[in-house]
């Protein structure tokens, strides 16, 4: 008898492995759709004006932890000027990105503040015949909130992108959108 089971104890482990557990049964996913301003800093802003940006994004986590993950595509398409300090007219410059980001969300019940930072690649190029795009590697972290209706949140985040380029291709530059969006 004690045979019999401790071999079906040892037959019964790889279906306990597999089968779903408490804390993978709430997990969440939220898939979000956000624009806004995109506003050049620093060098950038002697030539760019603000422009827009747009996001599209997918959320993960456990409902019981404040930490998750957010995956990020960006598009930015940073305004010419007509004027700018340097006295050079400039052409629009559109930067897109896919980014992986570490999120804290600090406690709340229908409104809740967040952290996000992260990295990933970003492809910048100025919107004139002949331009070649370039790849470069950058960070961002920033602050936003949620707010929870049913089914839906709206969200609203502002945060630091800083893109690392040869100083030959222009240098580091840095733009800071501010997105308000949805997350379904």
């Amino acid at each position: 008898m004690k045979k019999l089971l401790l071999t079906l104890a040892v037959l019964s482990l790889p279906a306990q492995a597999l089968a779903p557990s408490k804390a993978l049964s709430q997990k969440s996913y939220a898939i979000g759709l956000g624009g806004g301003a995109a506003i050049p800093v620093g060098k950038l802003g002697d030539r760019q004006a603000t422009g827009y940006n747009a996001l599209v994004s997918l959320a993960m986590g456990l409902s019981d932890l404040p930490f998750g993950f957010r995956f990020d595509g960006i598009y930015n398409n940073l305004a010419h000027t007509n004027s700018p300090p340097s006295g050079v007219t400039s052409t629009k410059l559109r930067v897109t990105g896919l980014l992986a980001n570490l999120v804290y969300a600090f406690p709340g019940t229908t409104a809740k503040a967040y952290i996000i930072a992260g990295g990933g690649l970003y492809k910048s190029k100025a919107d004139v015949d002949g331009a070649k795009s370039k790849n470069d590697w950058g960070f961002n972290a920033g602050l936003g909130a949620t707010f929870g209706f049913g089914p839906i949140a709206t969200f609203i985040e502002s945060r630091y992108h800083t893109v690392s380029r040869k100083e030959a291709d222009g240098g580091v530059y840095q733009f800071v959108p501010i997105t308000l969006g949805f997350m379904f």
